[in-house]
């Protein structure tokens, strides 16, 4: 497993509402076979653990 830290960017919508944005690492989006034109993401978010789960969206 690859472990590393990263900074959550905060900044200001047009509406002026917050986003927020982390950055990954190149490798680990290639390795997960996300291109520019494939670049879909399945997302959820436990609240009991406290994480995030990213996955390459798969057709089905």
């Amino acid at each position: 497993m690859d472990k590393r830290v990263a900074k959550v960017l905060w900044s200001k919508s047009g509406a002026k509402s917050d986003i927020t944005r982390i950055t990954l690492p190149v490798s680990w989006i290639r390795n997960m076979g996300l291109t520019k034109e494939i670049r879909e993401m399945d997302i959820e978010y436990d609240q009991e653990k406290k994480a995030i789960i990213l996955r390459k969206k798969e057709d089905l």
